[in-house]
């Protein structure tokens, strides 16, 4: 077993953490509402531009990007299930939760309407196809008769007749 100083110690560490054998090194990180993460530090380099002069570059852990905090936070912040991401108040993860439901219901009425409009657009484009093979059958028939008459008449020469 160990000792509650010695966890508190090793904690303190940081990148050098792993497990209890090896490893890659983890991290502790604390969440706006106080939960406790152990991950692989994210290290990135990064370059600020303005005007296409570098003002800024270094090394920053993109965990930090997630909201996770290097110490625990004084003053707890609630978790949004809308969002997934933290607020300062219930009022607020209230009036997110309902906005996100409201542009759900909006998208899922445009995407009605453009479903309705597909299926219109697909009936008007199978009546169209329809009215073509007609034609075509049509046409099919006309140029089955004249070749029907064309065969008669080379027949009708083939044997010494004439044409008329």
């Amino acid at each position: 077993m160990v000792s509650e100083q010695v966890k508190e110690g090793i904690e303190r560490t940081g990148y050098g953490i792993s497990g209890v054998i090896g490893g890659i090194g983890r991290q502790t990180y604390y969440t706006p509402d106080g939960r406790k993460i152990r991950a692989i530090p994210a290290i990135r380099d990064y370059v600020v531009k303005k005007d296409g002069k570098v003002i800024e570059s270094g090394t920053r852990d993109a965990n930090y990007d997630k909201g996770w905090l290097p110490v625990m936070p004084p003053e707890l912040k609630p978790h949004c299930d809308g969002c997934d991401n933290w607020h300062d108040t219930e009022d607020d993860i209230k009036a997110c939760v309902a906005e996100k439901n409201k542009k759900a219901k909006a998208w899922e009425k445009w995407a009605k309407k453009q479903q309705k409009g597909e299926a219109m657009e697909q009936v008007k484009e199978t009546e169209d196809l329809r009215v073509k093979m007609f034609e075509m059958e049509g046409n099919m028939h006309t140029l089955m008769e004249q070749n029907k008459k064309l065969m008669e008449m080379m027949e009708k020469k083939a044997k010494g007749g004439t044409f008329g």
